[in-house]
């Protein structure tokens, strides 16, 4: 009886073992997966995204935000480069926009439920180190998208533009409309996110420096509309007629802006990022006067193929640089990023 007693313990014990985590292994030899990309960088255009699975892979595909057409797009690419490269995608987020504590709860439950690789937007750059380097101590593959994680561990790839220089390229656009006089709002996004942080430093210095006598600012605006719109109203009142320009480095907060600019009648060179509704509309009726472009489908499409790469024992560049795009009216309809513009794509 004792004996019996006792297999079925072991039975249960690896029953346990498969339903929590083992189902992802089917076999697979953990040992030949990348798990580091090699050092250097290399652009999405020569990136080879010719790939198949080796076998039907699991791959998490983890977003800041389930509402914003940006981390829609995203998860649009990832479906179809899952689709192609012959893998399975299961896409999480948070179920309150930016929620860091709910989304080590979500990278947490997948080191235990078992999948093969994850790509991850991190909702806050530090904060994620503890589940990420348990994901890669179960060999489970980690690519940042669009959002740099904890950059000294084993993480796989980062795909995404050059934070600090989309800041000075944002910088040098915008001062130049502005003819260099006036003074700059800088409406930074969520502190502790390394875009918001990296486009942010990278606008100031350019700006503080090539500019030493403009009268600039920033202020944090955690990627809101409303923010952005009250921020507006805010350096109207204090700048008056001074405010020439206002700058956003991600977000909607460049819409809310213009919103207050159109309703005090005044003349502001706005920009905005990314190619989502807002912005495109924003756009195309003239209340901003440029968005920035970061190859928003290449980001999530390619995390992707370079984890079904890793997996399959390829190794992979650590950074993936995706182009720097200004978008305005004439170039609008070519770099259309919404997300029924990129389900359309082949």
């Amino acid at each position: 009886m004792k004996k019996i007693l006792s297999i079925f313990v072991i039975l249960c014990v690896i029953t346990g073992f498969v339903m929590a985590g083992g189902g992802a292994d089917k076999g697979v030899d953990k040992s030949k997966i990348v798990m580091r990309g090699t050092d250097g960088t290399v652009t999405a255009e020569k990136f080879d995204i010719n790939v198949k699975a080796n076998r039907k892979y699991t791959i998490a595909v983890v977003v800041k935000n389930a509402g914003n057409p940006v981390w829609e797009s995203h998860l649009i690419a990832a479906r179809k480069a899952g689709e192609k490269a012959g893998v399975e995608i299961l896409t999480y987020a948070p179920t309150r926009a930016d929620n860091v504590e709910e989304q080590k709860r979500i990278l947490e439950d997948l080191v235990t439920t078992g999948v093969d690789g994850v790509v991850l937007a991190p909702a806050n750059t530090e904060a994620v180190r503890g589940p990420v380097l348990d994901l890669i101590k179960a060999k489970i593959p980690v690519v940042y998208d669009n959002t740099m994680g904890p950059s000294d561990i084993d993480y796989l790839s980062y795909i995404g533009v050059d934070n600090i220089e989309a800041g000075r390229i944002i910088g040098e656009t915008i001062t130049k409309m502005m003819g260099g006089k006036g003074s700059l709002v800088v409406m930074e996004g969520v502190p502790g996110q390394s875009t918001s942080d990296q486009r942010t430093q990278g606008l100031m210095d350019y700006v503080t420096k090539a500019f030493p006598s403009m009268r600039v600012e920033r202020v944090v605006t955690n990627w809101e509309f409303g923010r952005g719109r009250q921020v507006a109203e805010d350096y109207i009142t204090k700048w008056g007629n001074d405010l020439r320009g206002m700058s956003a480095v991600g977000g909607n907060q460049a819409e809310g802006a213009a919103e207050a600019v159109k309703a005090a009648k005044m003349d502001v060179i706005i920009n905005g990022f990314d190619v989502q509704e807002p912005q495109y509309a924003a756009v195309a009726n003239g209340s901003i006067s440029f968005t920035v472009s970061q190859g928003v489908y290449e980001q999530a499409y390619f995390g992707v193929i370079a984890v079904v790469k890793a997996l399959n024992g390829e190794q992979v560049p650590r950074w993936i640089q995706t182009p720097i795009r200004i978008v305005t009216k004439e170039n609008l309809k070519e770099l259309d990023e919404r997300p029924d513009a990129l389900k359309a794509r082949p």
